[in-house]
């Protein structure tokens, strides 16, 4: 994108924290992923195989995986804080 005479370009999130916000998206992603083979495995079984085991099984899935999600998604809000409160409200102009 280009950048507009008189501006200065402002990234939108500081270089250090950009890497740490891309690794835990993409942990994010690939939990989501498991979490969808793990329920769809659950859910191809036979009707007869339609149990208590099986909704057991399906809660126990959902409950890891939220287990999973959440430490990752609390340290994405704190990534998101920090970014927010270092990148200014609005871009500055560069008089130069």
């Amino acid at each position: 994108m280009p950048i507009q005479e008189g501006r200065a370009e402002v990234p939108f999130y500081p270089d250090d924290l950009l890497p740490k916000m891309q690794q835990i998206l993409a942990i994010l992603a690939d939990l989501g992923f498991q979490h969808e083979i793990q329920r769809d495995h659950l859910e191809s079984w036979s009707e007869d195989q339609r149990t208590k085991v099986k909704d057991r099984l399906l809660a126990d899935v959902d409950q890891c995986h939220r287990a999973n999600r959440e430490p990752l998604i609390s340290c994405l809000e704190e990534l998101r804080l920090k970014a927010r409160s270092l990148n200014p409200a609005t871009p500055r102009r560069a008089d130069h």
